[in-house]
């Protein structure tokens, strides 16, 4: 579980012994689809292995906000060619910690940049075809927490500097999207949300604080950081639980900081390595 600061959808929203098998159930939580899984933090308490004082601390997130532009003919759906999920990416703004991705996710993952809320929502859903998504995330600082033993709970408070390159990145796609062609741009900010111009879209930001962005978050990392520093990394540069034996962590939460990129490939690596390890030291 994720706890969000959050206000109604008008005003927006903010960022609230021995082992053979490695800990490798997310930094936050598992899928939920059964029963909540366990975080490395949550897992190793009723153990009395989460003795270092920095476990379950220094989450990150990768906040991120979304735009879409409204054009004369179908971007997604049929007729409109494939279909791909992340499509197209943008790095000119990377060096701020600003990532953006073109993407064609369903209309149950992209709804929330919509204005509206019931009968409207639907005709916006019906005409999403002509939708071309935007989406931002940033390098967040690492501030968050995992809490509880049994049932993780993680808590994130949005830092300003992170806030204002999320505005910064509204603008960055809404002008992209204009130079696409878009007639209209749908600002995901639930005071001013649509926009038909670069103009109107500067004088918009201009006037919205970071706190009233409509935030979602992805890739939690960080909460068992890997590090020689024994004050504040958990796991070992090996990948073992510090204070213990047997214990590897082959997940997200080994990550020090926010990586600034979709991890996928990032964690495979340390995990494979931090596998690998395990077994050797078990025989294997």
């Amino acid at each position: 579980m994720l706890t969000v600061r959050s206000t109604d959808r008008a005003r927006g929203s903010t960022a609230s012994p021995r082992a053979r098998t490695p800990a490798r159930c997310g930094p936050v939580g598992g899928h939920r689809s059964r029963r909540p899984e366990p975080c490395p933090p949550a897992l190793l308490r009723p153990s009395g292995l989460a003795e270092h004082p920095r476990l379950g601390r220094n989450l990150a997130i990768h906040p991120a906000v979304s735009v879409a532009g409204r054009f004369a003919g179908a971007v997604t759906g049929p007729g409109a060619g494939p279909n791909i999920l992340q499509s197209v990416g943008v790095d000119e703004w990377h060096d701020e910690g600003i990532l953006t991705e073109a993407t064609a996710a369903p209309p149950c993952l992209t709804s929330f940049v919509l204005p509206h809320l019931g009968k409207e929502l639907k005709r916006e859903l019906d005409d999403a075809g002509r939708l071309g998504l935007l989406g931002a995330m940033v390098s967040d600082r690492s501030s968050g927490r995992v809490r509880g033993a049994h049932r993780p709970v993680a808590s994130c408070t949005l830092h300003a500097e992170d806030g204002r390159r999320l505005l910064r990145s509204v603008t960055h796609r809404g002008r992209i999207l204009f130079a696409a062609g878009a007639r209209e741009v749908l600002t995901g900010i639930p005071a001013h949300p649509s926009v038909t111009s670069p103009a109107d879209l500067d004088d918009v930001v201009r006037r919205t604080g970071h706190h009233r962005l409509h935030l979602s978050a992805f890739h939690p990392t960080g909460t068992a950081a890997l590090g020689a520093d024994d004050q504040h990394s958990p796991v070992l540069p090996d990948g073992q639980l510090r204070g213990t034996e047997g214990v590897p962590v082959a997940d997200a939460g080994l990550l020090p900081s926010s990586p600034g990129v979709n991890p996928q490939i990032t964690m495979m690596a340390p995990a494979h390595a931090v596998t690998e390890q395990a077994v050797r030291r078990d025989g294997g």
